[in-house]
């Protein structure tokens, strides 16, 4: 049997997918337990009848520490808010966009220890690593997703081992640790200094970024378009970073000692190096898989891409089973396993096409490898993907290997003599320069970042399916080859099917977001209509489409006039609709109107009785008590009404949607207590889901 890890790790992921799903975890831990363990036994039975291999049913105790791994992370010690004194010692720390220092903390309360996050205002004491604290305040529960797509603060922050948060009323410092993780991270803050005291500001903070994994001073534009140009990864420490410096010092240590010593203590500063950054998952699963580089090395064993990734994982996912649901992850594992799965049938595709072999055609082949894979992770998760990244990395390879060298050497030699740190730093902003130009130009291209949707596990699985059955493909030619071709259309096919039947749905999707702008989407086909009262939540509205695939909406209505404030909330949406209605009477401010001519969308006005027609979707305009205007919205035998405060206008509604409200039959849903809601209604009948079900 090859690669037995790679079949651990599966299994392993698979004990953590069931762990985490609700509806199997509501089964309880011994019905969950049974399913798990004759889901094992099922497929390995299998296993070994194709390779007669006993060993395979070893497999099975992957899938259930799975299980069990991830149902210990999902445990949470605080479900209520609670009034504490919490006693810790500061971890790690970082800034919000608002400005609050951010501080993880571990500490005890009675018997039970944990960690929690602080969020700490700036007129409040400001605390430093490995810093002893007393906060007193509220202790909070993590909340999870509130609107499709957007923040899951649980699965973030419980990732990270962080249990709850808090924003403390008093803060109380003490005496700093001086521990080795605080004498780390004061190393990589001298560092830091050294950069932002040689090179200039938006230079110091790209190679913080790529050297140290410090982002807080990374300017927000520049790293916009280095992801529009497909090279956002050589900003995070990530598989490429830990390859060029660990091998860079093993070779100048081989020079001066054996393979061996050199081996062992390259090791060490991996690890003192992983310790610095802060130990990310892209740099964990880096440095686990450049040791076992090493360590091979050490013993003399060749080095096997698949199996390293695959130990990788394993670590990394019995330390912490929620990394699997992180971005990060599935970025790093998914672009490494790219390129296991996929280079070798790349290249014989190349092969096909008559490109010459060579460095360019291998280096070509891995990074076409790297991008198709974690296109998958882009769209499921970031709802786009840059078209041009394939390109971008080919313009920047050439150089990054000489960047990365040069803004280490900058930072230790700017340690104990600042001119030679100077003179290197020469050459790291002209490269820098040069990417700044490049990244402009990719990201000035038309298309640059494709909007593609996202969150649908059924379109996510079946480009995983079509990559895989790529691979398989062109894994070799024979009599079998066109065979496997015919597997390859045949899942690129279920892969357009499940595209399409996301982004036209047959029957209307209505789904009422919580944002204080109380906006509601409606989606039939490839009809988009939203309704609202421009009060607040463009941000969670904009994601909602993003996921959904809409490009431009054919309209937005606004259920009430606009207050001065809110005029920029609406100049915001305005890029992403084609009509902009507004209540009758309403007279639209100058800055509204320059605003819609420039983005070329259409305004009208409706009065009580107007019905706006919208494919198969009808909605008529009913004046409400004040300036509030009410909708029914008719779709065949389904009627909604959207009205003040969720009531319905007579017997005729099914749903009554409004004012924070939502009104099915006798019950009446606060939206508030639940989150999104989400409805589809077809001939037959309205069915509807609630955030938390």
């Amino acid at each position: 049997m090859k690669r037995p890890l790679l079949w651990a790790l599966g299994f392993l992921t698979a004990g953590i997918v069931i762990g985490r799903t609700p509806a199997l975890v509501a089964l309880g831990p011994v019905l969950l337990f049974g399913l798990s363990l004759g889901l094992g036994l099922i497929i390995c039975g299998f296993l070994y009848r194709v390779w007669r291999y006993k060993a395979v049913f070893a497999f099975v105790l992957f899938m259930l520490l799975g299980l069990w791994r991830v149902g210990d992370s999902m445990h949470s010690h605080v479900t209520q808010p609670v009034y504490v004194e919490f006693h810790g010692v500061v971890l790690d720390i970082g800034r919000t966009g608002g400005g609050n220092q951010r501080a993880v903390i571990r500490g005890r309360i009675n018997e039970s220890r944990f960690r929690i996050m602080a969020y700490i205002r700036p007129h409040q004491p400001q605390v430093v690593l490995g810093q002893e604290v007393v906060l007193t305040g509220y202790l909070q529960p993590l909340s999870g997703v509130i609107n499709p797509g957007g923040y899951d603060q649980f699965q973030h922050l419980r990732s990270q081992k962080v249990d709850s948060f808090i924003w403390p009323e008093l803060i109380a410092t003490g005496e700093v640790q001086n521990s080795a993780m605080v004498i780390l991270r004061r190393f990589r803050d001298r560092l830091a200094s050294i950069y932002d005291s040689i090179l200039p500001p938006r230079g110091a903070g790209v190679i913080k970024s790529m050297v140290l994994g410090d982002r807080l001073d990374m300017d927000q534009d520049l790293a916009g378009q280095y992801r529009r140009m497909g090279i956002f990864h050589i900003l995070s420490i990530s598989g490429m970073h830990v390859t060029i410096l660990t091998m860079a010092a093993f070779s100048l240590l081989k020079l001066v000692m054996a393979e061996r010593k050199a081996g062992v203590i390259v090791l060490g500063i991996m690890i003192a190096y992983c310790l610095m950054t802060g130990a990310a998952v892209p740099t964990v699963r880096a440095v686990t898989m450049g040791g076992i580089l090493v360590l091979g090395r050490i013993l003399y064993r060749d080095y096997d891409l698949l199996a390293s990734v695959s130990l990788a994982g394993i670590v990394l996912l019995l330390y912490e089973p929620l990394y699997m649901f992180n971005v990060g992850f599935q970025l790093s594992f998914g672009a490494v396993f790219g390129i296991g799965v996929l280079k070798t049938p790349i290249e014989r595709g190349l092969a096909m096409l008559r490109l010459p072999a060579g460095k360019f055609r291998g280096s070509l082949c891995v990074g076409i490898s790297a991008v198709v894979a974690s296109y998958i992770v882009f769209a499921h998760h970031l709802y786009e993907i840059p078209l041009y990244s394939v390109l971008g990395n080919i313009v920047i390879m050439p150089t990054v290997t000489i960047l990365l060298v040069l803004g280490v050497l900058v930072g230790l030699f700017g340690l104990v003599w600042l001119p030679i740190a100077g003179i290197l730093a020469g050459p790291v902003y002209y490269i820098l320069r040069f990417y700044e130009i490049a990244s402009g130009f990719f990201a000035s291209l038309p298309g640059a970042m494709a909007l593609t949707g996202g969150g649908s596990l059924a379109v996510t699985a079946a480009g995983v399916g079509m990559v895989l059955a790529f691979a398989f493909a062109f894994s070799g030619f024979g009599e079998d080859f066109r065979k496997r071709l015919t597997l390859f259309f045949g899942t690129a096919l279920v892969l357009i099917i499940c595209v399409f039947v996301r982004d036209f749905p047959m029957d209307l999707r209505v789904t009422v977001l919580q944002t204080h702008g109380q906006y509601t989407v409606l989606r039939h086909r490839g009809d988009t209509l939203i309704m609202g009262s421009g009060r607040g939540g463009e941000a969670a509205l904009l994601t909602y489409m993003n996921m959904r695939g809409v490009t431009r909406a054919h309209g937005l209505v606004l259920t009430e006039p606009l207050r001065p404030a809110d005029v920029r909330r609406v100049e915001a949406l305005l890029p992403r609709i084609q009509m902009l209605y507004l209540p009758g009477g309403m007279v639209p401010p100058d800055a509204l109107l320059e605003a819609a001519t420039a983005h070329d969308v259409e305004m009208a006005w409706l009065y009580d009785g107007n019905v706006l027609v919208m494919g198969r979707i009808n909605t008529e305009a009913i004046t409400q008590p004040g300036e509030f205007l009410g909708f029914r919205v008719s779709f065949i035998d389904a009627t909604i009404d959207f009205t003040g405060h969720g009531y319905k206008l007579n017997d005729r509604a099914d749903i009554a949607i409004g004012g924070g409200y939502i009104t099915l039959g006798e019950r009446v849903y606060v939206i508030e207590d639940t989150g999104a809601v989400q409805l589809r209604a077809n001939r037959r009948r309205i069915r509807y889901w609630l955030a938390d079900n």
